[in-house]
């Protein structure tokens, strides 16, 4: 039975700032990617140090903002990035596309001093601009590697699972983050490189997938688990077992259907301030088979738009920003009355 509360608000939520920790303890987070509902976790919204996976809003980031087939000059700083990478040189050139796969492949951390012209503030602030557009919250990032040597990059496994959803539906970040192989060619060299997520390279129902180790974050791993309309990305930090956990946790919950708890339409909420709330698409939400379809529903009015958050057993599954009218921008016609 679905019951419909409202609550009206005329202010704006305020965040806290970021504070630096160290990975001392394990989160993981099992989200569905159409809806972002989060069907299980821990620490949810813990911060961590979150290592190479960070090269996700990296290579978001420039595949939104920067022209792919442009060649970028290798530049020495970029040869001297540590850790992890492909050895490119000095004075090379290669595309932007090249670089993201050596990025995405094999977490090359010259391809990300590259891609982001070493760390420049004008990409780092593109990146944290996009972290916040996809609604990550309790994250920064201050570079485009994820290494921790001398500054952090900070995130949680709920934020992560936000960011990976959003690029499971960019098709080019697909497409590259998939790949199992790919080879590449410059002047000065003939590039082969394989994917270092392993269940992607073994497992088909795993799409794409990004691995991440420093020795303060420890192992962290954000995979895309897709089998037939199952859509999960599913994030480990600090997880020794993190193979055989992701395929244990895409197991445990992919027994879910969905159940639509909002048609698209314009609402009157029948409340003394005349808002009408627009829901621009079919709202619906995953419902495991033992879960009870009880479902609570919660509008929060603002200024200028409305807050859905949905709650199943009491417990919030979705939250989602809504279009709010009022009487002299709306359509009368259009309207649906439903708040009675």
């Amino acid at each position: 039975m679905k019951k419909i509360y409202i609550v009206l608000l005329l202010f704006c939520f305020s965040f806290l700032p970021v504070a630096a920790i160290t990975n001392t303890e394990s989160s993981h987070i099992v989200m569905e990617a159409t809806t972002n509902r989060v069907l299980t976790g821990t620490n949810l919204n813990k911060q961590f140090l979150v290592a190479s996976t960070a090269k996700i809003l990296t290579a978001i980031t420039a595949i939104e903002n920067y022209n792919l087939t442009e060649e970028i000059i290798i530049t020495k700083a970029d040869t001297l990035e540590v850790g992890s990478k492909v050895y490119l040189k000095e004075n090379e050139k290669i595309t932007r596309r090249d670089l993201l796969y050596a990025l995405m492949l094999r977490s090359a951390n010259d391809a990300a001093s590259a891609l982001s012209s070493n760390n420049s503030t004008q990409f780092i602030r593109l990146m944290n601009t996009t972290a916040k557009k996809i609604g990550m919250k309790n994250s920064v990032f201050v570079n485009a590697s994820g290494l921790d040597e001398k500054e952090y990059n900070l995130s949680t496994a709920y934020d992560m699972a936000l960011l990976a959803s959003y690029a499971a539906k960019n098709d080019v970040f697909v497409q590259i983050a998939s790949a199992h192989q790919y080879s590449c060619k410059t002047k000065e060299s003939n590039y082969s490189w394989a994917n270092k997520h392993k269940l992607v390279t073994s497992d088909e129902s795993f799409v794409f997938g990004k691995t991440g180790y420093t020795k303060k974050s420890k192992r962290i791993l954000v995979s895309n688990y897709q089998k037939e309309n199952k859509n999960l990305i599913i994030v480990t930090i600090n997880d020794g077992n993190d193979w055989n956990h992701h395929r244990a946790l895409a197991s445990e919950n992919d027994n879910y259907s969905f159940i639509t708890i909002f048609k698209k339409g314009i609402y009157n909420t029948k409340q003394d301030v005349p808002y009408y709330l627009h829901v621009k698409e079919d709202i619906v939400i995953p419902v495991k088979k033992k879960e009870k379809e009880e479902v609570n529903i919660i509008f929060k009015l603002y200024k200028t738009y409305a807050k859905l958050e949905v709650f199943l057993n009491q417990k919030m599954v979705l939250e989602k920003c809504i279009d709010v009218y009022d009487k002299k921008t709306l359509d009368m016609d259009l309207v649906i009355d439903i708040f009675n």
